[in-house]
């Protein structure tokens, strides 16, 4: 039996030329490798300045910080999130701003924030997920805000918080 299923199937040859395509596959395959480091080395290195910057930073409650030389509100940690607050923002705007930041940390942005740059770092060369990443960002964001406007509804709120939202879009880079 073993003699017949040997004859049946294919016999091996012996491989006279190379693959046309290993040479650019590979060289594409060390590029996105190098791409991928290159992302995940920015992104630490971007968190070591960040957290240099966090030195001085004030406690005003048990995870609420004020800081200078942020530009703006944040959340940073993975596992304990921490609030940051710019040392210029007004002290009616903090009530408001902190119900921001601590809906982002309700819902798990700051997770979600890291696991979309991770894709971002292993999908560098696609433009659909730098979109993917940004518009995302953007949409935590606005459902914060918009969330915000819902629930603390009266009119001085709405004034003193659309202020403190245009004040930090207005002192951001734009690249």
């Amino acid at each position: 039996v073993a003699g017949t299923i040997n004859q049946a199937l294919p016999q091996e040859e012996e491989q006279l030329g190379a693959d046309p395509l290993a040479g650019p596959i590979s060289l594409l395959t060390y590029l996105w490798m190098l791409g991928i480091l290159v992302m995940m080395g920015r992104g630490v290195v971007s968190y070591i300045k960040l957290r240099g910057k966090l030195t001085g930073a004030m406690v005003l409650e048990k995870n609420i910080h004020m800081a200078d030389h942020i530009p703006g509100p944040f959340v940073i940690g993975l596992w304990n999130p921490k609030i940051y607050l710019p040392s210029g923002l007004q002290e009616k705007e903090q009530p408001y701003i902190i119900l921001h930041e601590q809906h982002h940390i309700r819902r798990g942005d700051h997770i979600f924030k890291v696991l979309g740059y991770l894709a971002l770092s292993i999908h560098w060369f696609n433009p659909l997920v730098w979109l993917a990443f940004v518009l995302a960002n953007k949409d935590m964001e606005m459902s914060c805000d918009e969330k915000l406007l819902r629930t603390q509804g009266d009119e001085e709120m709405k004034k003193t918080y659309t202020k403190a939202l245009l004040s930090f879009a207005t002192n951001r880079r734009f690249p």
